[in-house]
């Protein structure tokens, strides 16, 4: 597939750094962003990636031209100056990508999804150098529609996404995994059908090599959504699959990280009795065992998308619309090992928050990435903050 780029334009709006070593940054359009993740970069910086929203009503020329909702990159130096940002898509449709890594030559691979009009939704990988040029894109997976939702690379070079293939018996979504080389080249695809509907959505490597997935399935019984955690070996042959029920409504698991206990952390959001959703927290072992379950959350709804591991177990992020200043805010949650809340931070003003992704920041402190209505230069724009150790900006 070809993948056209575009000079997004992106302006720098605000920048509050504080005595502390904490910041916050907001940059955008007149039109709607947001961001799904960052990485910190070998050179002190920020690379962000997140989507840029066209309002396909009007933005359609041809299948060739940007348009619907296109991914886009900002590269920041560790002055949180803008070096570059760029917009990449393969047509007027959904073209995302939600993980990333720098690779060691100073390039990025990312994936995610992409939408054509003669190929419909595929699997999508593809890499950028230091200035965010296309070096090669790739769209690995089967002959119906595919989703990445989570990427990783693996200690060989080569690269795991992890989502759903579509139809695959004509029931609907089921769990796929696939391997590519260090170029995108597709090395095997694995699909699990046994489990059911469903799809992963977070999937890491253990330290012998095997991998765990996570996601959520439909039971039979009621059609509810469950978490799920996979474990397979190297070459994505499953060694077993397990299953968490005792919430009474749908469950969806989104992110897992890897505690200091040497557990694994699955947080996502549950439906409550009355409708509302709260935060959902699961730990289990890495042979399966699950060890406890919690929630957390208010009278509104409450979502964690990301979490990290920290010193004291683990720190949660999503979005609350049960506290904070205005409509919805990012909240920071972390609980210790024995799943007791340690601390809570909210972040936001009067309008719309919430935060994708959060990963550890160098020296101490976390990189919040998520998305802002209060400020900025309309709808929402890409908000990106450096919190300290306690989730707070001082």
């Amino acid at each position: 597939m070809r993948t056209g780029i575009l000079l997004v334009s992106i302006t720098l709006l605000t920048v509050a750094v504080t005595e502390s070593g904490t910041w916050e940054q907001t940059y955008g359009t007149d039109l709607p962003e947001q961001a799904f993740f960052s990485l910190i970069t070998e050179d002190g910086g920020i690379l962000t990636c997140g989507i840029f929203i066209i309002d396909v009503s009007y933005s359609i020329v041809s299948s060739d031209g940007p348009g619907g909702i296109d991914c886009m990159l900002v590269r920041t130096d560790s002055n949180n100056e803008i070096l570059w940002e760029r917009d990449y898509f393969s047509g007027p449709w959904v073209d995302l990508a939600v993980a990333g890594v720098e690779t060691e030559d100073g390039c990025f691979v990312l994936a995610g999804v992409t939408t054509t009009v003669e190929e419909g939704q595929q699997n999508w990988i593809f890499k950028v150098d230091d200035e965010g040029q296309v070096v090669w894109d790739k769209s690995p997976g089967t002959d119906y529609d595919d989703w990445t939702y989570d990427m990783m690379e693996t200690g060989d070079g080569g690269f795991l996404l992890a989502g759903y293939v579509d139809s695959l018996n004509g029931n609907g979504p089921v769990i796929s995994l696939l391997k590519t080389d260090s170029q995108g080249n597709e090395l095997w695809n694995r699909q699990y059908p046994a489990a059911g509907r469903g799809m992963a959505e977070a999937v890491m490597e253990t330290f012998g090599g095997d991998i765990l997935i996570t996601g959520y399935v439909e039971t039979e019984a009621k059609g509810n959504a469950v978490p799920f955690l996979l474990r397979t070996d190297a070459g994505g042959n499953e060694i077993w699959l397990e299953t968490i029920t005792g919430q009474q409504g749908n469950c969806y698991p989104l992110d897992l990280t890897l505690m200091n206990n040497g557990n694994i952390i699955i947080a996502g959001y549950t439906e409550s009795a009355n409708g509302d959703c709260d935060i959902w927290v699961g730990e289990m072992t890495t042979d399966g065992e699950l060890v406890r379950q919690e929630t957390f959350g208010g009278r509104m709804d409450d979502m964690a998308f990301s979490t990290a591991p920290c010193p004291l177990g683990c720190v949660i992020a999503g979005i609350t619309s049960s506290e904070g200043a205005g409509m919805d805010d990012i909240w920071l949650l972390c609980i210790d090992d024995s799943g007791k809340e340690v601390w809570s931070v909210t972040h936001g003003g009067v309008g719309n928050e919430g935060a994708e992704d959060i990963i550890p920041a160098p020296g101490g402190g976390f990189i919040v990435s998520g998305f802002t209505s209060s400020w900025g230069a309309g709808y929402t724009d890409i908000w990106v903050l450096k919190v300290d150790e306690e989730g707070r900006m001082n």
